[in-house]
């Protein structure tokens, strides 16, 4: 028998409700989803999910390149989205001056990565001093470089290999994409 505690219809409905899914559920009756529902999407991929790489990429003309690799160690599938964090140390650990600029093209997307999948970045800068640089001489070189997934807060360290970056430090990057070849 359903005990009423409300007077209002809308009231009495709920209860009902309630007591017919206590009833139910009392049963050991359980429900499975549907054949049309639609699986709950990836988790965003953790520093601690995924293993960076920086690969050598094109020179020429004052200007150089490079790929940030970024792939998925863990067991599960999860998801990138958009840029990441970039900042060069210089000896022993001190910051050498770093500013990442994001390139619109492409734009930026969700990259889906099973276990073993890969999603790259392409960096972008100048070795020609910029006229307020001494003409002859840029940032100091970089030992280190600092890599902050996607929406992530911790990073990872990789050596710097690529020399110099002038024009006070400019490094432009372009969103992640699926891949792990250089550009």
């Amino acid at each position: 028998m359903t005990r009423t505690i409300s007077s209002h219809p809308r009231g009495t409905r709920q209860i009902a409700a309630g007591a017919a899914v206590l009833a139910i559920a009392a049963a050991g009756v359980s429900f499975a989803p549907t054949a049309g529902a639609a699986p709950a999407a990836p988790a965003q991929c953790s520093t601690a999910d995924l293993g960076v790489q920086l690969k050598g990429g094109g020179a020429g003309a004052g200007q150089r390149y490079a790929t940030v690799v970024l792939s998925n160690t863990s067991g599960r599938t999860c998801t990138v989205h958009g840029y990441g964090g970039l900042a060069l140390l210089g000896a022993p650990r001190q910051g050498v001056p770093t500013d990442l600029r994001r390139v619109a093209s492409p734009a930026p997307g969700t990259v889906t990565l099973t276990p073993g999948g890969s999603a790259r970045s392409l960096l972008h800068w100048a070795v020609v001093p910029a006229p307020d640089e001494n003409g002859t001489s840029c940032e100091p070189t970089a030992l280190t470089v600092v890599v902050t997934p996607p929406n992530q807060t911790t990073a990872a360290l990789r050596s710097w290999t690529f020399g110099p970056v002038c024009q006070h430090g400019v490094i432009q990057q372009s969103a992640y994409v699926t891949g792990s070849a250089p550009f």
